[in-house]
């Protein structure tokens, strides 16, 4: 089942159950999948790969809306949507498969530009990276050196 469609599902779901947050959170997924989709080609869907995108870009603006509102009711109802969304999202790598990825992007090559180790690292960790963590990570790594 592709996560379009189970998304599509935990919507019936929760519109089912009565869940207002829910409900709102995943219309909204989905919505921006449609304009995702509309800008690539409206008569064919997006990959899978596609929609973790989607998904990944929607929570990371759901974090950065955090620091805008000081504690209260409205930064609490961001909390909530953004453990929904978590669900959606793939596992991250932890740090011992990034430091793992690390070892191998640079023990396949003797450069040591931080541009192009990056990318190769972001490219074998795939959806399961976290930018941050490798980017501090390959950083002390190339400090050491």
């Amino acid at each position: 089942m592709s996560l379009k469609e189970k998304l599509n599902l935990a919507l019936k779901e929760a519109m089912k159950a009565k869940e207002q947050i829910r409900t709102s959170v995943l219309r909204m997924i989905l919505s921006e999948l449609k304009y995702a989709q509309a800008a690539v080609n409206i008569h064919q869907d997006l990959a899978d790969s596609e929609v973790e995108r989607v998904v990944s870009t929607y929570h990371k603006r759901l974090v950065k809306s955090l620091e805008d509102y000081p504690e209260g009711e409205r930064r609490e109802a961001i909390q909530r949507e953004i453990g929904i969304v978590e669900e959606y999202l793939p596992k991250k790598a932890g740090p011992e498969a990034v430091k793992a990825a690390i070892e191998s992007a640079m023990s396949s090559t003797l450069e040591r530009n931080f541009g192009l180790l990056m990318k190769d690292v972001m490219a074998r960790l795939g959806t399961g990276a976290d930018g941050k963590l490798v980017s501090t990570m390959l950083k002390a790594k190339l400090a050491d050196k």
